[in-house]
C-alpha cells in the first residue's frame, strides 16, 4: 500500500534563520514534505556551522569545516542552501522574487533587522497575501525589551526557571543545552499549523510572532502557584522531589554511570527496604512513613546511595521495574544511540551524505504518522550548494546573470569570513572528564 501524500507537499519555506530553534522547526517542515531553503550570509556563518557547539565529524574540520558540523546536518536535514547577502539590495530583491513563489517565511533576527532591509511582514504579504511569516524573537516584536538579542542562557534566567533549578544552598542554575529553544521550536511549530490551516480555509496570510521570553511561564506553573496560594517559594533542590523521598539520581557501578529512582508509597519502600537487604528500615519510625523520610531525607539519601553503587544501572532499573517501583538508567550518547527501544521505533534514520562523511544516524521525529511516510528527504545542505540551482530553476535567471550576482558578492559559493576552525583535544578532555569515552570504532558499533 502506497503511503500518502505528505501534508506539507507543495509547500516551499524560506528559511532565514540561524541555529537552533526556527533551524530545527524548518528541518522537520522538510520532513513533512515542504521544500525548505535556507538563505545563508556568506559573511556570517550560522553558528552551527563553526566549532561553538562541538567538534567536527570524526573531529576532522578537513579543507572545508562549514561541511563538516554534525550538528548543522541535524537540525537541517532535507533543506536546500542558498548563500545570498540580504544586506545589499540586490539579494533583498532577489528575496522578494522567491517570496512571490514561497508559502511561509521562518526568520529569527531581532526585530529592527528585517524592517531595516524593508522585509517586515506588512511589506511581504504585499507580495503574496497568503504569506506566513514566523518571527522567533527573545522577547517577541513589540514591547520594551523586544530590541534585545538573546540565547538561551540569559532567556532561562528572565524566564525566572533558573530561579527554581540549582542544588540546596547553591545559586540557580542552567536547566541544560539551549532549552528554551526547543521548547520555542514545539511552540512554533503550534503556530504555524493554525496559520496554515487558516490560510487552505480562506488563503489569508499570517504573521507568528513568537516571544520565546513568555514560554518560561508555561514550564513552571507549580512555584507561581504556590507563590499564589500561600506567598511561599520552591527550595531549590537538584534533583530531589520535594514529598517523595528517596528520589533522586543516584550512582552506580561503572564510570559515570547512574539510575534515576523514586519512591512513591510507604509499600514501594518495604519493597525498596527488602531488595535492599535492609528490611529493618521498612518498619523503623525514622524512614518507615513518607512524612518521615522527608524528615531524615539526607539519612535516607545516603542508605539508597550505598546501595546503588553496587549495582550496574542497567541491572536496577530491570529489578525495580519489576517490582514496580519507577526507575531508570541516566542515559549518555552512546547508550542512545544503541538503544534497543528507539531503534525499533526507527528513531534515528540513516542518512547518507557526499563522502568522506558517508552514512550518519540523524535523529528523526517524537512521534509517527500511521498513514503518511514523514521521514528526512535528504542530508543537510553544504554551503550555498543549491545557488545556481535555485537561481536558474525557481527564478528564471540566466548564467550570465548568476555569474553577475557572484562577481558582486551577492551570492556566493564560499564562506567570505569562515571563522577559526580547529580540533578537539580529546586528550585534554577525557582528564577532565568533559568527555567520558572516545569510540574510535564507532561506525562499527
Amino acid at each position: 500500500m502506497t503511503k500518502a501524500t505528505l501534508p506539507l507537499n507543495g509547500m516551499r519555506v524560506l528559511d532565514l534563520s540561524y541555529v537552533f530553534a526556527v533551524p530545527y522547526m524548518a528541518g522537520l517542515l522538510s520532513d513533512l514534505g515542504a521544500e525548505v531553503i535556507k538563505i545563508e550570509a556568506p559573511h556570517k556563518l550560522d553558528q552551527t556551522r563553526g566549532r561553538a557547539f562541538g567538534p567536527y565529524l570524526d573531529n576532522d574540520p578537513a579543507q572545508d569545516p562549514w561541511n563538516r558540523s554534525g550538528i548543522f546536518y541535524v537540525v537541517n536535514r532535507g533543506k536546500r542552501s542558498l548563500a545570498m547577502d540580504l544586506s545589499q539590495p540586490e539579494g533583498q530583491e532577489i528575496f522578494r522574487e522567491l517570496v512571490a513563489k514561497s508559502d511561509i517565511i521562518l526568520e529569527n533576527f531581532t526585530p529592527r533587522v528585517m524592517r531595516k532591509w524593508g522585509l517586515n511582514y506588512d511589506e511581504l504579504k504585499k507580495i503574496k497575501p497568503s504569506l506566513i511569516m514566523l518571527s522567533n524573537t527573545g522577547y517577541g516584536s513589540t514591547g520594551p525589551w523586544s530590541s534585545f538579542p538573546s540565547q538561551g542562557t540569559t532567556l532561562e534566567a528572565t524566564m525566572g526557571i533558573t530561579f527554581y533549578t540549582g542544588y540546596r544552598g547553591d545559586k540557580p542554575w542552567k536547566v541544560g543545552q539551549s532549552y528554551p529553544d526547543f521548547i520555542a521550536c514545539w511552540a512554533g511549530l503550534n503556530g504555524l499549523w493554525a496559520a496554515i490551516a487558516h490560510m487552505r480555509k480562506t488563503g489569508q496570510g499570517q504573521w507568528v510572532d513568537v516571544g520565546m521570553y513568555q514560554l518560561g511561564v508555561a514550564l513552571m506553573p507549580e512555584p507561581l502557584l504556590q507563590k499564589q496560594l500561600d506567598g511561599t517559594e520552591p527550595v531549590r533542590m537538584g534533583n530531589e522531589h520535594a514529598e517523595h523521598v528517596p528520589s533522586n539520581l543516584y550512582q552506580t557501578k561503572g564510570i559515570d554511570q547512574w539510575l534515576a529512582l523514586t519512591i512513591q508509597t510507604d509499600s514501594q519502600w518495604a519493597t525498596l527496604t527488602d531488595l535492599m537487604q535492609k528490611t529493618e528500615l521498612a518498619s523503623d519510625p525514622h524512614f518507615s512513613t513518607a512524612a518521615a523520610r522527608q524528615r531524615n531525607r539526607e539519612a535516607v539519601n545516603a542508605v539508597v546511595a550505598a546501595w546503588c553503587l553496587t549495582h550496574s544501572s542497567q541491572a536496577l532499573f530491570k529489578q525495580l521495574q519489576t517490582h514496580g517501583i519507577a526507575a531508570a538508567p541516566v542515559l549518555n550518547s552512546r547508550d542512545l544511540l544503541r538503544d534497543p527501544h528507539l531503534k525499533h521505533r526507527n528513531f534515528y534514520e540513516t542518512v547518507m551524505h557526499p563522502e568522506p562523511i558517508g552514512e550518519r544516524p540523524i535523529i528523526g521525529r517524537p512521534y509517527k504518522l500511521r498513514f503518511r511516510d514523514a521521514h528526512i528527504k535528504k542530508p543537510g545542505p553544504r554551503f550555498g550548494e543549491d545557488n545556481d540551482s535555485i537561481l536558474r530553476e525557481i527564478l528564471g535567471k540566466t548564467p550570465e546573470q548568476i555569474s553577475a550576482l557572484k562577481d558582486s558578492n551577492v551570492v556566493s559559493d564560499f564562506p567570505t569570513n569562515p571563522g577559526i576552525s580547529g580540533t578537539m583535544d580529546t586528550e585534554s578532555m577525557l582528564k577532565l572528564k568533559t568527555l567520558i569515552a572516545v569510540d574510535q570504532d564507532y561506525r562499527t558499533k
